[in-house]
Parts: C-alpha cells; structure tokens; sequence
C-alpha cells in the first residue's frame, strides 16, 4: 500500500510545489504528460503480447472487463440518478456553444486502443529476443503524476474553492457509494474475493492510473483488464454526459468520474455552461484524489 501511495503522491506533492509562470514551459509539462501517457499504453501493450496462451488471455480480460464497465455503469447511473431526483441541481441557462464532436472523441479512445495493440504486435513479435518487465510502466506514470502535480497547481484554482464546493462534495460521496456497490457486485459476477471487486471498481475513470498500479501488483492481465474496464467508463460519457445533463446535471458530471476534472471538462462545460463547472472542478478533484488511496489500499487487500 505505501508503495502505491508513494509513487503516485510523492510526484503528486512535488508537482504541486512547482510553480511556471510562462506559458510555453505549461505547454512543454502537457506534451510531456501526453507522452507518458501513451507511454503507459504502449508498455501495457507490450507486456500482453508477450504473455502465453494470448488467445484465451484476450477472451478473458475482454469479458472481464466488459462486464465490470456494465456493474459501474448500472450503480454509477442509478446512484447518482437517485442523487438528482431527491437533490435536484437546476440549470439557469444552457448553454448554446455545440459540444465537442463525439467522433472526434471516439477516435481518440480508438487511438488509445490501437496505442496498446501497437505495444502488443512489438510484444509479440519480440517474444524470446526482448523481455519487456511487467513493471515497466511505472516510470513514466511518476512522470506523468509529477505532470499532473504541476497542472493542478498552475490551474488557478485554490484548494479551499475546491473543498468548499457543497454540491461537488456531495457528488463524490454519491459516487463513491456508487462504487462500493458496483464494487460488490463485480465480487460477486466475476467471483473474486470483495476487495478484488472493490479494487477494480475503485480506478473511477483514470485508466493509466489503475492499470499502471494494478498491472504492478498483480500481474499484466489484471491491469489490462482494468484497463479496458475505465475505459469503456470513459468512451461512455461521450454520449451519457450530453443525455443527462439537460434535466440532470449531477448525473452527468458524476459519470465522468475522475476524468470530469480534466478530459471531459470542455464536453461537460459545452453541455451544461459555466454554473456545472465549479461542481465538475471539485468533484473530479476530488476524485482524482482518491483513486489513488482507494487502489493502494485494496490492492494491499488482496
């Protein structure tokens, strides 16, 4: 558990401890953070393409995971619905700017996919000749975290607006709920033992994060199939985020999950205006907080 703490909150504080006042050095620190990204993808790619048995590995890790993203998606939905109908968030105007193009953004996701099929055909192909470490990803996630660390502190944003946001505070323990529950139930559906369950429910979105930290733990099958599960999380908020925000907003920040904070932020805004903003800010915040603690300690669970 300090292990996965410490290689996520170590750069995390020393990032945030970073200031840049000139723009160029802000854009170099997102490039990098791009880089370290797809980094992470490719590595995971290349650690499945040199497992054995690949065939019945995929047909696992994709049913898997495809069953998981449905639990959360149910218990993310239906949680947080609830949270709307007997705390409703109304929205004075909306916003008339279009949303960003839903093809624009699944052709990203398809990018990420192909980022790790490109990762698995080197894997592949260099069986017996390079042996990639299951590991290997871990570097370039305490860069991108570093990264992130200085994002957030060159954001403008105070930590005491984030905190004192009434409505993003509540949002989170909704959707934390939400994720014990589905937690459980993929227990349950995939029988693993609870803190299994809870372990690959607790990656809220952040898929470099969760199979970077669980790939670690416990092998590349696991943090692949956490992999595709937030995944399947994120390529659903293109068109769930647009479907509630009209009539219930929480519902759509909500499903963003830890990605609310930064990916989805402009399609949450384009939706749903400047008053959801606060809300998304400090709930994906806050989230993004807690995916780390939440993984470090059930993975030290399991």
């Amino acid at each position: 558990m300090l292990y996965g703490l410490s290689i996520v909150f170590v750069p995390l504080l020393i990032g945030y401890f970073i200031k840049i006042s000139q723009k160029r050095w802000l854009l170099l620190v997102n490039h990098l953070l791009n880089w370290c990204f797809y980094s992470i993808l490719f590595s995971i790619g290349c650690s499945l393409g040199q497992l054995n048995n690949l065939n019945t590995v995929l047909a696992d890790i994709g049913y898997t995971a495809f069953l998981m993203a449905v639990i959360v998606q149910v218990c993310s939905i239906g949680c947080l619905f609830l949270f709307d109908i007997l705390f409703p968030f109304h929205l004075e105007a909306q916003s008339n700017e279009p949303p960003p193009s839903r093809l624009k953004l699944l052709f990203e996701s398809l990018l990420l996919c192909l980022t790790v099929l490109l990762g698995g055909f080197v894997g592949f192909f260099s069986k017996g000749i390079i042996a990639f470490s299951p590991h290997l990803s871990v570097y370039p996630l305490v860069v991108m975290i570093l990264c992130v660390g200085i994002q957030l502190k060159n954001s403008g944003i105070p930590l005491k607006e984030v905190f004192a946001n009434k409505r993003g505070l509540q949002l989170s323990l909704v959707f934390v709920l939400s994720g014990a529950m589905s937690g459980i139930l993929i227990a349950i559906f995939c029988e693993f033992s609870f803190a299994k369950g809870l372990m690959f429910a607790s990656g809220f979105g952040w898929f470099s994060l969760s199979s970077t930290l669980i790939g670690d733990a416990l092998g590349t099958v696991a943090g692949s199939t956490a992999f595709f599960n937030d995944l399947f999380r994120d390529i659903c908020c293109f068109f769930t985020i647009p479907f509630f925000m009209r009539r219930f907003p929480s519902t759509a920040v909500g499903l963003g999950g830890a990605t609310s904070f930064d990916v989805n932020l402009p399609l949450i805004q384009k939706t749903g205006g400047m008053q959801v903003v606060p809300m998304a800010i400090s709930f994906g915040f806050i989230i993004n907080i807690l995916v780390p603690l939440f993984l470090s300690f059930f993975i030290g669970l399991v």
